[in-house]
């Protein structure tokens, strides 16, 4: 370990009262850290560590305080192929539901395990701005419903508070980007589910969603969304394009997300051999959130980093490295409530907002 690892794992609390911001100054002279959000992450769930992980450490150690842990619903039924993931085989009646309680219940245990709160309450994220590590428990699809909008009740019950909507398999919610469209966008099925998520207060996540999805679901009623993780490309994508091309969001449709008040992340996969993807370094990355910041505005970006699902050789595989990323955006002239905003600030308001707003 370096002595500026060190330096970066020596945190202590502190904040500027009369800007309103959440801080917290490493021991090198003057340097000022902000704790950290990811709206998007898988960190501690699928490699294998020689030496464990202590995850609550690792997050205070980094100043990473509120961490959205996203549990996949279709992975049994999905596989790797020359052009990327796509559904291979059908679900039996029951068996994503049953499969996502089973997944639910081994990341419950982890945190029992490692004795993490979950982020369940407006007061969970304020305590995650002053410092204190939570979890917000999320989904990467909603095919665990299986088409009944009323499963999202008991989603919430198991302390879930932030719901995509569709991932890797047909949906009956709408179309995923991955795969040809079949539904023209969001359903009416799909729009129960976002209404019943706004009702009991989570955040709903529009990625891997089609253009036409995400206009579905601003139309289906007040609400502000996240797009958890991807990247804003010059044209947005297809469905028959690359992956990392498919996955992508088009400017247009970014700067809708950002006008409802939600927030775009920015993930970390690396791609080789396209000099026009523009992440290859913990430097690159932080210049595709100044340019995220100039196309949509410093109040609609966040991390959402996918970490341990975003393929092989990721950008970032750690959050020392997303660390690294918020101390070189210390130095790109972004003023103090810009940076906070982008640290933590945007996602930790967009959860609050939908937490407050609920309707039980």
């Amino acid at each position: 370990m370096t002595s500026s690892m060190l330096t970066r794992r020596c945190f202590v609390q502190s904040g500027l009262a009369a800007a309103g911001l959440q801080l917290m100054p490493a021991r090198a002279q003057g340097a000022q850290r902000f704790y950290l959000a990811d709206m998007h992450s898988h960190y501690g769930m699928f490699l294998p560590r020689l030496f464990g992980l202590d995850l609550p450490k690792h997050m205070q150690d980094t100043g990473t305080t509120l961490l959205a842990w996203a549990a996949t619903d279709d992975h049994r039924w999905i596989s790797m192929t020359p052009t990327g993931w796509k559904q291979t085989r059908t679900p039996a009646p029951d068996e994503l539901w049953v499969s996502f309680q089973q997944r639910l219940a081994g990341y419950e245990a982890k945190l029992v395990q490692w004795n993490l709160r979950k982020a369940l309450t407006a007061a969970d994220v304020d305590a995650a701005l002053a410092g204190e590590p939570r979890v917000l428990l999320a989904t990467e699809g909603s095919n665990f419903l299986e088409g009944q909008p009323e499963r999202v009740a008991q989603a919430h019950a198991w302390g879930v508070r932030h719901m995509q909507l569709v991932h890797f398999i047909q949906s009956p919610l709408g179309d995923h980007q991955t795969a040809n469209p079949v539904h023209g966008g969001l359903t009416a099925l799909g729009g129960k589910v976002v209404a019943e998520c706004r009702r009991l207060g989570m955040v709903v996540d529009l990625a891997h969603g089609t253009a036409a999805l995400v206009d579905g679901a601003l139309d289906a009623g007040e609400g502000v969304p996240v797009w958890s993780h991807s990247w804003i490309s010059p044209q947005g994508g297809n469905w028959q394009d690359s992956s990392y091309i498919a996955r992508s969001l088009s400017p247009a449709t970014a700067k809708k997300i950002a006008a409802r008040g939600g927030a775009v992340g920015l993930w970390t996969v690396r791609v080789s051999r396209d000099p026009a993807y523009p992440v290859h370094s913990v430097k690159t990355y932080a210049d595709e959130i100044v340019r995220m910041c100039e196309l949509i505005g410093p109040a609609h970006v966040a991390f959402g980093t996918d970490m341990e699902g975003a393929g092989p050789g990721p950008i970032l595989s750690n959050y020392v490295d997303l660390r690294d990323v918020a101390d070189n955006l210390l130095k790109r002239g972004m003023n103090e409530a810009q940076l906070q905003g982008v640290f933590i600030g945007n996602y930790a308001r967009i959860v609050k907002i939908a937490m407050e707003a609920a309707r039980p």
